[in-house]
């Protein structure tokens, strides 16, 4: 049930930021992308959603530290970001347009699970204090 949480999770970022990603290259660009491209970009993030939300695992294996997880995370997501810029031709204007992206939208989901993080840390010390009480 966790992997598929964690899949779920992935594929509903990950299609959300390829929309807003795609509607700013048409945007940008004043082109117009056909409903084969659209459909080809939505299956390629959404399977690229689906790996980065599987590559949630590695902060599982509580043997590495922190550092280490999040490196090897990294390194995971972007191999996959890249091989799907690879297939859904991204690299139109850049490598580093979509590592930039790629930047971006880490740390905003990173920040958005922080903040999430710390709300369940504050409910399990209310908790907690309840108990003592």
């Amino acid at each position: 049930m966790k992997y598929l949480r964690m899949m779920i999770i992935g594929l509903l970022i990950s299609l959300s930021s390829s929309y807003v990603l795609v509607t700013l290259s048409v945007l940008s660009n004043n082109a117009v992308a056909s409903g084969t491209e659209l459909l080809e970009q939505i299956v390629i993030a959404a399977i690229l959603g689906i790996a980065i939300g599987l590559l949630s695992v590695i902060f599982d294996m509580e043997q590495l530290p922190f550092t280490v997880q999040l490196l090897l995370h990294l390194v995971a997501v972007t191999a996959c970001v890249l091989t799907a810029g690879y297939f859904g031709s991204w690299f139109d204007a850049g490598v580093w347009y979509v590592l930039i992206a790629e930047a971006i939208i880490y740390l905003i989901v990173w920040c958005i699970l922080y903040v999430l993080q710390l709300n369940d840390i504050e409910k399990i010390n209310k908790e907690i204090q309840k108990r003592r009480d």
